[in-house]
């Protein structure tokens, strides 16, 4: 367990500070309820030790404290200003599930932001600006933390493409291994197979993504489309640059001619390179049959089984 964060508001000291103040108070009142006769010399206090300790152990219960871990990140911090490997994230308590269970929270899809918002202690690193892979690590730690590892799932099984249900231990599932690291700017490159260009790309964070969706949204709403550009938009979010040209412009209408081969490509490489939470999973079929498939997960998650 890691140490109270030093950044927050010390309340440990605050509560001994007021402790003591209440004792000096306390003894003072009775002081002066004694009139002093002329000539007497100041009474002395008479300090009581144990009487104190048993305030200051009250107060400084750490029941009534509320602890953290440190989470390290699946990217490591490479692609942060902050350079940040970890981020200190407070443990859920029963307030927080009041967050978890409020209908407007669900219905909008903000309710996994509110929570993370409250629940990441670091100043200089918010929840909209995590990676979703990093975002996903911390989503995972407050979930096993609070309610255990056992989640039931339902699988498809491979040999007859019947539905079963099975319980998976979510501790067993580990972090993405970086095979490729970032230039100095954050920023990947990769050749094109059809049109032979170099295209220059970065990570988009959990909040860029969560602002596309919802344009990408607002967009087929307003226009009465039969479908999304959301993939498309998201491309075009994650290219810097093609051949060395950055105009926004260019890069836009380039990926809106781009041959689908070319767009396959660096959406696989982005998969490839982008740090996360591996969520390839060995399942075991009642008869003991194993294979691996990739964790699917509900809307239940934060929910202890029932």
């Amino acid at each position: 367990m890691e140490q109270e964060d030093k950044n927050q508001p010390n309340f440990e000291k605050q509560n001994i500070s007021d402790a003591l103040n209440k004792y000096k108070e306390s003894k003072s009142v009775k002081e002066e309820e004694q009139p002093m006769a002329k000539g007497d010399s100041i009474p002395k206090t008479t300090f009581d030790a144990e009487k104190f300790e048993n305030v200051m152990n009250k107060e400084t219960d750490p029941d009534l404290i509320i602890s953290y871990e440190l989470i390290d990140l699946p990217s490591k911090g490479l692609f942060y200003k902050t350079k940040k490997s970890q981020v200190r994230v407070e443990y859920m308590t029963s307030r927080d599930e009041d967050i978890l269970t409020t209908p407007s929270l669900i219905e909008n899809g903000t309710v996994l932001d509110v929570l993370l918002k409250r629940k990441i202690k670091d100043t200089d690193i918010k929840p909209d600006e995590l990676l979703p892979g990093d975002r996903n690590a911390v989503i995972l730690f407050l979930r096993t933390s609070s309610y255990g590892p056992d989640y039931s799932v339902e699988v498809i099984d491979p040999r007859n493409g019947k539905p079963f249900k099975t319980e998976i231990d979510l501790s067993k599932l580990r972090y993405k291994k970086m095979e490729k690291h970032p230039d100095d700017d954050g920023f990947y490159s990769i050749k094109l197979p059809m049109r032979k260009k170099t295209v220059k790309f970065r990570l988009i964070s959990s909040g860029e993504d969560t602002q596309l969706f919802k344009k990408a949204e607002a967009i087929k709403e307003a226009y009465g489309a039969e479908y999304s550009e959301y993939n498309t938009m998201k491309l075009k979010s994650h290219i810097v640059s093609i051949e060395g040209n950055s105009d926004r412009s260019y890069i836009d209408k380039f990926v809106d001619a781009m041959p689908a081969l070319d767009a396959y490509t660096i959406r696989k490489e982005l998969m490839n390179v982008s740090p996360d939470v591996d969520m390839e999973y060995e399942f075991k079929t009642k008869d003991g049959y194993k294979f691996k498939s990739y964790l699917s997960v509900g809307v239940d998650f934060f929910f202890p089984n029932t």
